[in-house]
């Protein structure tokens, strides 16, 4: 018997990456999973499950419980319909991951960036200093920013929202921050505002549902080997591991144990506190 057994389970952006592994962790402790992703893209969620239903079958041909849905958690009606869609088909509501997530949000030329990142690094050993500038924050576009704080923040906000309506007498909401939230990162000034500001309102939101038997709390992941990550520079995630005690990036599994343990009632006196699975990168 797992020690999520019969609990209803919305994990965000949960069809790749990071929150794949939690719907896999979950379910194989007994959850009702509802595998949320957004699929084909931010201008029709809804119109093909893809992702979420690829990780719906998995669970389904391991014996488990889940049902995919693709709306779009950064707005209010999207997350409306994830949290009707869970008591509709479970008939309630345990659990809240709030993982759903962006890494960039337009189009990023990779080699330049290693060559930016290669250049800073060997400037930084001479005499002169850096002299090579990142100048992203000054160039960043209104549209990337707004994308950035809307799919991290307002839907961690939206969902969260929606689902304290359901948890009357008791659950639990698990966010996901990052490292970056806690001692920030050149070049991903958005980013680190959007996981920054998650800490806070994990925080906040905690302190307030208390008296309901509510728990919330945040995972601070380091590096971990996903999709997302794949895209940064190969110089820059040698760096990482170099830098890293454990020597190496997380996987997966690392952050779903994690989020799993936050979740269940092992972490019953937890709450308003963040986890950072990192290798030892940051240490705080």
């Amino acid at each position: 018997m797992g020690i999520c057994e019969g609990r209803v389970v919305i994990i965000t952006g949960s069809g790749r990456g990071i929150g794949r592994g939690h719907a896999l962790e979950f379910a194989r402790q007994g959850a009702k999973v509802v595998v949320n992703d957004l699929g084909g893209g931010r201008d029709g969620g809804g119109a093909s499950a893809g992702p979420a239903q690829q990780v719906v079958d998995e669970i389904v041909a391991a014996g488990g419980e889940a049902v995919a849905n693709t709306d779009d958690i950064s707005t209010w009606d999207g997350a409306g319909r994830l949290i009707a869609q869970a008591v509709g088909t479970f008939g309630g509501l345990d659990v809240l991951v709030n993982n759903a997530g962006i890494g960039e949000t337009s189009g990023t030329d990779t080699s330049e960036m290693e060559r930016i990142f290669t250049t800073r690094m060997s400037e930084a050993m001479s005499p002169e200093g850096v002299q090579t500038h990142m100048d992203v924050t000054r160039e960043l576009a209104d549209a990337d920013w707004d994308m950035m704080i809307k799919v991290h923040l307002y839907g961690t906000f939206h969902c969260t929202r929606e689902a304290l309506k359901l948890m009357e007498h008791g659950g639990a909401i698990v966010n996901m921050s990052s490292v970056v939230g806690l001692q920030g990162t050149p070049g991903i000034p958005h980013y680190a505002a959007a996981k920054s500001g998650i800490l806070g309102f994990t925080r906040s939101v905690a302190q307030e549902v208390g008296s309901r038997g509510i728990r919330v709390n945040a995972i601070c992941p380091g590096y971990i080997d996903t999709p997302m990550t794949q895209v940064i520079p190969e110089i820059l995630r040698q760096l990482v591991k170099a830098q890293t005690p454990l020597g190496r990036l997380g996987s997966t599994e690392d952050v779903a144990r994690v989020a799993l343990f936050l979740a269940s009632d092992d972490a019953a006196f937890i709450t308003g506190q963040w986890i950072s699975p990192n290798g030892g990168l940051v240490v705080q």
